[in-house]
């Protein structure tokens, strides 16, 4: 446990953003493996404690990202680091790149914008199937509780409904095109939407209650008692909420140019196009077998990827490893 790892991340402390909760799980699995060190944006001056954690802050720039790290003295990792670590590369985080001065290995999460002079970077991917060159599968650890396969949510009285994340914000009477495709499409079918922390139930084209959304083990209860679970609007970088849908053995449905999202639909899911789509394939989920069919391959797929807490720290070590 002597080479060292920084991580140099802009987006640690954004909390509702899909790449600091990658980020902070890549850490702490290569935590388990060597020591850590990470760089934020932010005044400089003592370190922060954030859990596991102490935050180096390295200055910040105008619009709230990295410095002109001229006249900055950072401690760089030593020679023999084992790698670095970037978030998301872009154009403001090369020079501070440089004024590490290390000779460590390269790595990012996200998609860079450019690759630096010189300077191979190296992909960490979350994804099994990453179309990317030399993309390190790396997988994550997304927790579930699997009680909450157990209690259905208290708001509804039912369960094998039709779920729909719309990934808005906000209020509005109106609820998105799959939401109304599919209560139309399936006159009878119980259509749960949730959006803004609340969940509301539509059948016949009618609004016919809502409830609270007050915590993720409500969200995961939803989940779990789904007949499917459409994502309007999955993330970009892991698509939580699909993964999390998946380890529950509830099959997804995804926008078929989410690439994220449909590269886990390949596994355990279907995607649609448009909405003569969305209601196809609602029809293939209301069908038993096929939904079994589309439940167990989904489930396996997320638990080896993504239920193994170790498994993803033996990944990450391998990946900085080599």
């Amino acid at each position: 446990m002597d080479a060292p790892v920084t991580i140099v991340s802009r987006h640690w402390n954004e909390e509702h953003r899909e790449l600091s909760y990658v980020i902070r799980s890549v850490a702490a699995a290569a935590s388990r493996s060597f020591p850590v060190t990470v760089l934020v944006p932010g005044a400089q001056g003592e370190l922060q404690a954030d859990g596991a954690f102490d935050l180096t802050p390295v200055g910040r720039g105008p619009d709230g990202g990295w410095p002109d790290p001229s006249g900055l003295h950072l401690s760089s990792p030593a020679p023999q680091a084992a790698a670095v670590i970037v978030d998301e590369f872009t154009d403001d985080v090369e020079p501070l790149l440089h004024a590490l001065g290390t000779a460590a290995p390269l790595f990012t999460i996200g998609p860079a914008t450019r690759q630096p002079d010189g300077v191979q970077v190296g992909t960490l991917s979350v994804l099994q199937h990453d179309a990317r060159d030399g993309a390190r599968f790396i997988g994550l650890h997304i927790p579930v509780n699997p009680l909450a396969a157990v209690h259905r949510h208290n708001g509804f009285g039912f369960v094998g409904y039709v779920l729909v994340l719309s990934g808005r914000a906000g209020r509005h009477e109106d609820p998105i095109d799959e939401v109304a495709w599919t209560t139309a499409g399936f006159h009878s079918a119980n259509v749960v939407v949730v959006e803004d922390a609340r969940a509301s139930l539509w059948r016949g084209r009618a609004l016919r209650g809502t409830t609270t959304v007050d915590s993720r083990t409500d969200l995961w209860r939803l989940v779990a008692h789904a007949r499917v679970c459409i994502d309007a609007a999955p993330g970009t970088v892991i698509a939580r909420e699909c993964v999390e849908a998946l380890r529950f053995g509830t099959p997804i449905m995804v926008p078929d140019d989410s690439a994220v999202a449909a590269s886990h639909a390949v596994a355990g899911g279907l995607t649609y196009g448009s909405m003569a789509d969305l209601l196809q394939r609602v029809g293939e989920c209301l069908d038993d077998s096929r939904h079994a069919e589309l439940s167990t391959a989904g489930k396996a797929y997320a638990d080896e990827c993504y239920g193994d807490p170790a498994a993803f720290v033996e990944r990450v070590r391998l990946a900085l490893s080599t």
